[in-house]
Order: structure tokens, then sequence, then C-alpha cells
């Protein structure tokens, strides 16, 4: 008889990460866990304390242009959820919780979650698309999932 890898599923984006486990292709996902950022849903404005510098011309004119900031608020601000989900996925594989992932993460989010992911759980990741289902039900959720593969 076929055996199927305890797989879990992180749907994310910016804001929310949901966590579902999937056992075998005909049994439900169960949602293990589900994560929240508050500042992922907050204007850039309300992430930065001020406003860029001005940045003077080489000849000391006054007519100067606004500094760019290296990283927006956003960015670190993803970049820190991004290390809180990677920190809960390390403890559950520790705890032997999943042998495999699947990732369904909103476009703008899946490059800064795969930057975070530790090398052992990224060895993990089976699946990895850039679709945003984090407001999707659990049924649509599955429904776009593909089909886990038997360990023999």
């Amino acid at each position: 008889m076929a055996q199927y890898p305890l797989t879990w599923i992180l749907v994310a984006d910016s804001a929310r990460a949901r966590i579902f486990e999937w056992s075998e292709p005909s049994a439900p996902l169960t949602e293990i866990t589900d994560l929240t950022n508050p500042q992922g849903r907050l204007k850039e404005q309300a992430l930065s304390s001020d406003r860029p510098g001005v940045a003077s011309s080489a000849h000391g004119s006054n007519s100067g242009h606004p500094m760019q900031a290296s990283h927006s608020g956003h960015d670190k601000s993803e970049s820190v959820f991004a290390g809180q989900i990677d920190a809960t996925l390390v403890a559950a594989l520790d705890a032997g919780r999943y042998k495999q992932l699947m990732l369904f993460a909103a476009p703008h989010f899946l490059g800064s979650l795969r930057s975070q992911l530790t090398p052992r759980v990224a060895k993990t990741v089976v699946e990895s698309n850039p679709l945003d289902l984090t407001r999707e039900d659990v049924s649509a959720i599955k429904s776009r999932l593909p089909a886990l593969k038997a360990v023999l």
C-alpha cells in the first residue's frame, strides 16, 4: 500500500499566512495555524517615521532631489514576517510534523518568503506557486493543489 508523506500547505501574503496539513489525496485539509502581520496591510506612510532626506547637487546648489530609502517599510515588514514564518516551519520540521511543503504566496511576497527559508526547510518544498489564496476557503485551496505523490 502506498504511503503519502505528511504535507503542509502554506498559503501566504505579506499580512497573513495560513498553514494546512494534508495527509492523503482524499483527506480534507486541516488548518494548523493562522499567522498575521498587521503591518502588512498598512500604507507605506504609516510604516515610515520620516520623509527621506534631500541630496544636494555636486555644485552646492539648494535644488536637491529627495533621496530614496534603500528599503521601504513594507520590504522590512515582509522580510520580518517571512522570517517568522520560516521559524514556525523550522520548529515544526524539527518536531517531525511534516515531510514536504507546498507554497502558495502572493507574487510580491513569494520572493521574500523564499529568501528567508532556511536550507533545511527549502529542501522540503515540492511545489511553489505565485498565487494569493489567503482569502479562499479550504475547498477552493484544495482544488488548486497538485496531486500528492505516494512514497513506495
